[in-house]
């Protein structure tokens, strides 16, 4: 007989027989993955139909970029672009913060009435109305910015309809009775006064099923319209940011985005006409002191001409007038930077945390630059401070920077204002050495010449602050929105949520790896003989397998197993799997036994009871008497009597010839036990002595007699370490075949097998696997239907050899398989 081959690769061949055993249940099993996929299936289908569908709406804006540090501007902007007036750089960054600001879209919230939901029932879900589809709006009047409300509108009856169902900050109000309200009414309500107006849209859809009305806080429907708000820039080198909103009602994804946009464009232009604002405010204040100091001199000027009488002064001497007009000239435009920076001075000193005039009439330009780089600075802290607080690390940083500034700009109008006195002082000299030269003037000359100079230093100053007044009016006037808008909201009509596809594709992978997983789990945590490779490496000789015929267990139903022990299915010209099965076991015995003369017994025992061993011993006996053998199988198993039910469990048997009450053991014998020729020797009485009676000398002249009458006895013997029958029987049989039931034996027993083998403690021991499964690694050889009728032949594959049993007396070949 062959011995099982130790794989040359273990691990190797460990990896493959776990995937192909894994592969093999999954098929055998495949009701299971069937199930589990419809039911995965169904399960995502119902989640599809249930949830509502989701839209995205998206539209790209262009953030306009500053022109070498002037105000952005159009073309009508760009002829006032010599005005002076400058801007700051925009920050594309800063910008895709803004519009993700929770004020923006609570602002546009407001404006929109997101704070109220309205949805209606549509197949599995709620639908979401809006727009086209709302027939009507409703104003909670008494209820606070951070208050939750929820009610139901039936449909209207004679143009009257009926709220119900209240709930106010989530509690129900039980107590609270339906009311009726007729459409454009205000009335009172468990929720406060509640306004019921037409929509614009109520002829095209009008209020067909019960309407449900959820009213949510401003600040929560600001958060959840910002979290379903995505802003991205388009491109690293432009200045493109595309937004983008997901709603269950696409009409309401295009609204909010466009009032995002607009609200964006209002803030924008509030935000940049704050530095014109108040360079206004500072225009118009030095225009008043100004216009009286004006009006002082004039009246001056007219009074000293009126009681001097003197007549308008000439040119005396045109080259001391020349002269002298010059310095006068330099002196009156010194005098204006002078005044201005003083007065400039004043105000900086005493407006902090107010913005600058943006261009005063400063003719120095890095003091302008100072005071613009100030502005920009101030801007920004502020948008900072309404997002965050005045804790915020970038606001600090942005205070020490407006320091800085301020102290910057301070140093330079007060360098600047010794330098025009520096100037001043200068042009006065000049002016004094033509005044000398003009001595011969009469002094009211001189006293009405200083007058109308005082006269035109106001006249000059006050006439540029008039011109500065207009040209900044007009700059605000055109100063155009920051943003263009390159792609208006817009967005495809199928929803991007749920994803059916993926959804069912996943669900069919659950389907799938579901009762994969539970039959790796139930694999591994299987302890038990599985089949054919668990045995494979063993050292003792193995005999063969024989697959269950127990009906399988119904995915609906429990089938109850048949009592395999009380049946013999081996028949004559029968071509099943078991009867091969039994025909290579029956051909694999022949071979061990070789060709012995005499009876040759065979004990069969086992590990645990229920392993079969009385269905193989009548079946593999019956497998020999079909064949022509003269076949006797013996009940030694004194206390449980499995083998005698197969003839009735007469009342005498072995066990009365044992122990003394029957001498005649051939009248005890049962003959041609369902036809097969097979001879039974049941027990009969039940002993209270097994163990004494098996140990008696009958037995071994009652073995020693049948050698002479049977070709084969067949010994079935309780199950070994259990009782001590099998060991007291072991003495007198030529083969002892141990029986090891796949999904009852523990794998850690065949280390014990093998020992049982090594120290020869039973005669010529060869394992028998019963009970395995069709199919796998660690299945049965005959996992396949056999194919049977007239003129075919079904084989059975053992492991050392093969055979085809065609009826009684027909010869089986054997052949040592290599």
């Amino acid at each position: 007989m062959e011995q099982n081959n130790i794989n040359n690769n273990p691990a190797q061949d460990s990896q493959q027989m776990t995937l192909k055993d894994l592969w093999s249940m999954c098929i055998h099993r495949w009701p299971w993955f069937v199930i589990s996929v419809v039911l995965c299936l169904a399960v995502a289908a119902f989640y599809i139909l249930r949830t509502p569908p989701v839209y995205t709406r998206s539209a790209s804006v262009l953030i306009k970029e500053d022109r070498k540090g002037r105000s952005i501007s159009s073309d009508i902007e760009s002829s006032f672009s010599n005005l002076g007036f400058v801007q700051s750089n925009v920050n594309v960054n800063n910008e895709i913060l803004n519009f993700s600001s929770p004020d923006l879209m609570l602002e546009v919230v407001k404006r929109l009435h997101l704070e109220v939901d309205y949805k209606q029932e549509h197949r599995l879900y709620n639908r979401t109305l809006y727009g086209y589809s709302l027939p009507l709006r409703v104003e909670f009047l008494d209820l606070g910015n951070s208050e939750s409300a929820y009610m139901d509108i039936l449909p209207a009856r004679d143009s009257v309809y009926t709220l119900t169902a209240f709930k106010r900050n989530g509690q129900e109000l039980e107590d609270a009775q339906p009311v009726s309200i007729a459409m454009g009414d205000t009335l009172e309500t468990p929720l406060g006064r509640i306004l019921l107006s037409p929509s614009e849209y109520q002829g095209v859809a009008p209020l067909s099923a019960p309407l449900h009305v959820s009213r949510s806080s401003w600040y929560s429907a600001a958060r959840r319209y910002s979290g379903a708000l995505t802003v991205t820039l388009a491109n690293k080198m432009a200045t493109v940011i595309n937004l983008s909103l997901d709603d269950v009602n696409p009409q309401r994804g295009v609204e909010v985005l466009n009032m995002l946009i607009n609200v964006y464009n209002e803030m924008w232009i509030k935000d940049k006409n704050q530095i014109t604002s108040s360079t206004n405010e500072f225009i118009a204040e030095r225009l008043q002191v100004i216009e009286s100091e004006l009006g002082n001199v004039d009246s001056n000027i007219s009074t000293f001409k009126s009681v001097n009488r003197l007549p308008d002064i000439g040119v005396s001497a045109n080259m001391d007038m020349q002269l002298s007009r010059e310095a006068n000239r330099q002196i009156m435009d010194l005098n204006n930077q002078l005044s201005i920076a003083r007065y400039l001075l004043s105000y900086i000193r005493d407006s902090r945390g107010r913005l600058l005039p943006a261009d005063a009439g400063l003719k120095e330009s890095s003091i302008q630059n100072l005071i613009n780089q100030f502005n920009s600075t101030l801007l920004q802290r502020n948008r900072l401070v309404e997002s965050s607080s005045e804790e915020n690390y970038l606001v600090r940083e942005l205070d020490r920077q407006l320091d800085g500034y301020r102290e910057a700009i301070l140093t330079s109008i007060d360098n600047y204002i010794v330098g025009v006195n520096m100037q001043m002082s200068a042009s006065r000299s000049t002016q004094a050495y033509a005044d000398a030269r003009i001595s011969s003037n009469p002094q009211q000359a001189g006293r009405l010449l200083s007058d109308e100079r005082q006269q035109k230093v106001k006249e000059s100053l006050y006439l540029f602050l008039l011109q500065k007044r207009e040209e900044n009016e007009l700059s605000q006037a055109f100063t155009a929105y920051n943003t263009r808008v390159v792609t208006a909201p817009s967005g495809s009509n199928s929803p991007i949520a749920p994803r059916r596809s993926m959804i069912m594709l996943i669900a069919l992978a659950l389907g799938l790896a579901i009762p994969f997983g539970i039959i790796y789990l139930l694999e591994i945590s299987n302890t038990k003989v599985r089949g054919r490779e668990d045995v494979k490496n063993m050292a003792t000789p193995f005999l063969g397998e024989l697959p269950s015929v127990e009906p399988k267990k119904s995915l609906l139903k429990k089938v109850k197993p048949a009592t395999e022990e009380r049946k013999i299915m081996v028949k004559s010209h029968s071509r099943d799997i078991i009867n091969e099965a039994f025909r290579v076991v029956r051909t694999n015995l022949e071979f061990m036994r070789g060709k012995g003369e005499g009876g040759y017994v065979v004990m069969l025992t086992s590990m645990n009871p229920g392993s079969g061993k009385t269905f193989i011993s009548s079946n593999l006996s019956a497998a020999f008497a079909i064949k022509g053998k003269k076949v006797i199988a013996i009940d030694l198993d004194l206390r449980k009597k499995s083998l005698s039910g197969m003839v009735d469990n007469p009342k005498k048997g072995v066990a009365d010839y044992l122990n003394g009450r029957e001498d005649d053991f051939e009248s005890l014998i049962v003959h041609n036990v369902s036809e097969t020729g097979l001879d039974i020797l049941p027990v009969g009485t039940l002993p209270p002595n097994p163990a004494e009676l098996l140990a008696d000398e009958r037995l071994e002249a009652l073995i020693n007699t049948l050698r002479k009458c049977y070709d084969f006895i067949f010994l079935d013997c309780p199950p070994v370490e259990i009782v001590t029958d099998a060991d007291i029987v072991n003495r007198l049989v030529d083969l002892t075949i141990f029986v090891a039931r796949a999904g009852l034996l523990e794998r850690s027993m065949l280390a014990e097998v093998d020992r049982y083998y090594n120290s020869k403690k039973y005669v010529n021991l060869a394992l028998l696997l019963n009970g395995t499964e069709g199919g796998g690694h660690y299945g049965s050889k005959y996992g396949y239907k056999y194919s049977y009728g007239y003129g075919h032949y079904g084989y059975g594959y053992g492991s050392y050899g093969y055979g085809n049993g065609e009826g009684d007396g027909s010869k089986d070949k054997d052949k040592k398989k290599s």
